[in-house]
């Protein structure tokens, strides 16, 4: 009944004067990524309240999005469309909120034509799966409670990969992926404790000046039920690329919930060429 309710309700608000088409956005070498929600809003009381809000909040930056990242619990907050919350059924509501998210996601990001990262309803037990879709269609997850190896994701002429938190403080489990073109590396986290930025900049941070990439870490911030998130988000990027020198492109607070930032692959691309001109020139034999 609900996943019946979903596609009607969204067939009727995504008109198609929201449509963009992507030939008329695409920036040769420029990437534009937009984290929305990272500040939790309140449960959303329908599909139809889930899609008004995201497009308030996304409204400037549709005619260049390329790519839309939801955080962990976007997909919990639709427990809203059930008048009554009973606590004691709450895993139930989530296995049942699953299909009807995914549904939802992929409407989007057909309507949109908009590519899309998200995690899956999750129940707190394990970590979640991660979707990437793209067209409307789910084109990659990966089970974050798992073993598997990150994996690169192409879209059109780019590629991206989804990341754990350990796997941020690891420099060989990117340099491969590095060495196959990716170049961006998304983490979405979950954080209950107040980390300051010093702290931040141990993980995804430190490997995009190593490693030379772009790093999106989307981690909300606000209250679920019962329980508080304390999440720091930004995009980083090598230092010479970040207008303070400070190795973050953006990065949120507790009044900015939504990230939006344009990555600039082709700068990244020549000054990684121009670093390992000048390296080899130290070291070549004379």
């Amino acid at each position: 009944m609900f996943d019946d309710l979903v596609w009607r309700v969204v067939r009727k608000r995504l008109v198609a004067s929201r449509k963009m088409s992507r030939t008329h956005r695409k920036r040769k070498g420029v990437k534009r990524v937009v984290c929305a929600f990272q500040n939790l809003p309140k449960p959303f009381k329908s599909a139809n309240d889930f899609v008004d809000r995201l497009l308030e909040e996304i409204r400037d930056d549709l005619v260049f999005a390329d790519l839309l990242v939801l955080p962990r619990l976007a997909g919990n907050l639709l427990y809203g469309v059930w008048p009554v919350l009973n606590k004691r059924k709450i895993d139930e509501i989530y296995e049942r909120l699953k299909t009807p998210y995914l549904n939802l996601l992929k409407y989007i990001s057909k309507e949109l034509s908009i590519s899309i990262v998200a995690a899956d309803v999750e129940d707190f037990k394990k970590p979640p799966e991660v979707y990437v879709l793209k067209d409307g269609c789910l084109i990659y997850k990966r089970d974050l409670s798992g073993d598997e190896q990150p994996t690169a994701v192409f879209l059109d002429d780019w590629a991206i990969a989804i990341l754990r938190r350990e796997e941020t403080f690891s420099f060989e489990k990117m340099r491969p992926l590095v060495e196959k073109g990716v170049y961006t590396f998304i983490l979405l986290d979950l954080e209950e404790e107040d980390k300051n930025w010093w702290v931040e900049k141990t993980g995804l941070w430190a490997r995009s000046q190593s490693l030379e990439v772009f790093g999106v870490k989307a981690s909300p911030f606000g209250q679920f039920l019962d329980r508080t998130f304390k999440g720091k988000s930004y995009v980083s990027a090598p230092v010479p690329l970040t207008p303070s020198l400070n190795g973050f492109l953006t990065k949120t607070d507790e009044r900015n919930g939504k990230i939006s930032v344009d990555l600039d692959l082709e700068l990244l691309l020549k000054k990684r060429h121009e670093n390992y001109k000048r390296f080899v020139s130290l070291f070549k034999e004379t």
